[in-house]
This record gives C-alpha cells, structure tokens and sequence, in this order.
C-alpha cells in the first residue's frame, strides 16, 4: 500500500467527522476538512482546515481532493432531501469519478450494518452507497456499523433521552431485535487502521461492538446506569413509524431522522463473525456499559439547562411510581442465549 499522507476528510462537522479529526491527526495524517459552507465551519473550528466540498458537484468535490491521497466518507442526505435514497447513490457515483480523476490511493466508508431481515431505506441506502464506492478502480475499504454510541450520535441521543424522560415504557415486539452497538472511539480507530490497511482492490467489513444486545436491553441497561428504574410493559401493536412520532416528541431527535433509525429496528442487525476486528484481534473494544457511562459523562455537562430541568421534574415526579419498580429489564423478554455470542454481557 503507498504510503497515504493527505485525508480529505466529508463530513467533518458531523458527529463521527468530529470524533475523526483528532484520531486521524494523531496518527500524523495531514487532514483537509470537506464542507458546503466552509467558512461558517471554520470559525466553528478555528483549528481545522477547511475546503469547500459538495458531493452533489463533480468539479467541487474534485477540488477538494487536490493533493489528496484518500478520502474519508461520512455523507449522507436522511435530514436534507426526502428522497434521499437516489440523491445519496448519485453523491456517491460522483465521488467515484473525483477520486478516480484525482488518483485517490484509497477511499475508506463507515455504512450500515446489512441486517439479516428487510432492511429499511436508511440501510438500503447505505448498502448501496458502498457498493457505489467499492466498484470504482480506488481501493476502498468499507465498514459496516450498528449504532455508534457517544455524544452527537444521533441513535444514541435517542437511547439515552428515551431512558431519562419515560418513567414508564410501553416497548412494541420489535424492541427485541437484536445489534451490536459500538463505541466511537472504536469506530474511529477502525477509520485510522483502515487508512493503511494493506489490501488489493475494495471490501467491506462488519464492524461490530464487542457486546450483542437487544434494543430493550440497551434502553434497560442506559436507564440503569443513569440511576433510573423504568416501568417497561409490553405492547406489540406499536409499529415503527407511530414510535417515530413518539420519539420525536419526547428526545431531541431529528423526527425525519428518527423514523428511518426506528425502522431500521425490525430486523438483527448482527455480524456473522468479527469482520474487521478479525484483522485486529488485540485491539480492545469498549463494551456497552463502559461506552455509555463515557458517553452520558461527556453529555451531562452540555444538556440544556431546560431539557435537564424537564428531566428533573419528570424524575422527581415520577419517583414513587418507580420506587418499588423491578429492574427495568427484569420479565423483559430477550434472547440472552444469543447475547453472549461476542462473549459480553446479555440499541
């Protein structure tokens, strides 16, 4: 593998993007940040370069990739366009053709887990944007991820607002599904390694957290570790979009956004082994707990002095409701003969 020295870094004001930065110029990449409106993200961080990219605009993006050696692709459109789905295959064509013309070494994408049922759009989506990308002639290397918690995650905001705010849960069938969430520094990790990874042509790989887990568990498990003890009751009736709105309503989530996660949850969205771990077996993935005990400390500082007083009032108030609560996962049906499966605990 040639020796890669400059990164093109999209979607570097994002939530993974953020986490990027510092972990790519550590390892002594030269990064170039990618974004539509440059100088508004410049004085958002003073610190980082910033060139003008649009992924939609062929001559754009080529620009942004002068002098490059490989790219880092974190873009996607669910809160922009409505039909996001066509819109992010064309981002991702015209990336191909800038990255062939510019003479990219490498190209490394963090997608979407494949789920082992029907996959929504969102996954959809993401899967055929890296087929996208691994069908040109740059190397590309492609990870496939479940929720990625820490803060800014958007799926995580969820979790963690839904584990704060309900006191009493009323949790539909399709909660049991099953995933793997992994820790952002991980990820990011995974994004470095991936950089110089020697390999002929393009692949993907999963890139699973250490821990399987149902999205009940992970709501029970995130209560708990914030001192909480929810009701949880079944309802199975409850489909993902009547959820969305729900959600929506009680979290700060982006409510286009949090109907495409939620229906992202119908299916398992499991590795069948390690994937890229296995490339990296002594590297030390962070479990759940210790992932969302960091992620709710770098949180608690930064919540809004209303969404912690709407917390406080709805802990206090609901207190001797929970006082004599179970655990919030006990008679929680899971599927913890699976759960132990990556040998962690049993989003």
């Amino acid at each position: 593998m040639p020796q890669i020295k400059r990164v093109l870094l999209t979607g570097a004001t994002g939530f993974v993007g953020m986490h990027a930065y510092p972990v790519l110029q550590a390892a002594g990449f030269s990064v170039v940040c990618g974004s539509r409106q440059p100088e508004q993200a410049q004085r958002r961080f003073p610190g980082r370069a910033f060139v003008k990219l649009d992924v939609a605009d062929f001559d754009s993006t080529l620009r942004a990739m002068s002098g490059c050696d490989a790219a880092v692709y974190l873009v996607h459109s669910m809160a922009d366009v409505r039909r996001y789905e066509r819109a992010e295959e064309r981002e991702a064509m015209t990336f191909v053709r800038a990255a062939e013309q510019a003479g990219l070494r490498r190209i490394v994408y963090l997608g979407g887990i494949r789920p082992q049922g029907k996959a929504s759009r969102h996954l959809r989506s993401r899967a055929r944007t890296g087929e996208v990308l691994r069908s040109g002639r740059v190397s590309t290397v492609e990870l496939q991820a479940a929720m990625i918690i820490g803060p800014g995650s958007e799926s995580w905001r969820m979790v963690r607002d839904l584990a704060a705010r309900l006191p009493v849960m009323l949790l539909p069938r399709w909660l049991d599904s099953l995933s793997q969430p992994i820790y952002i520094d991980d990820a990011t990790t995974a994004l470095r390694l991936s950089l110089t990874l020697e390999q002929q042509g393009s692949a993907a790989y999963p890139l699973p957290g250490p821990d399987t887990l149902s999205a009940r568990q992970i709501l029970a498990r995130t209560a708990e570790l914030m001192g909480l003890h929810p009701w949880m009751l079944g309802l199975p009736v409850i489909t993902p979009r009547l959820s969305s709105y729900w959600i929506a309503l009680i979290t700060r989530a982006n409510q286009r956004i949090a109907r495409q996660l939620v229906e992202g949850l119908r299916s398992d969205l499991v590795a069948t082994d390690q994937g890229f771990w296995r490339l990296f077996p002594r590297h030390p993935r962070v479990g759940f707990d210790e992932a969302a005990r960091r992620a709710l400390r770098a949180e608690a500082d930064t919540l809004a002095l209303g969404s912690r007083l709407t917390e406080w009032l709805i802990q206090r108030v609901s207190r001797p409701l929970t006082k004599y609560a179970r655990p919030a996962a006990a008679g929680a049906p899971t599927r913890d003969s699976e759960s132990s499966a990556c040998g962690s605990v049993a989003p």
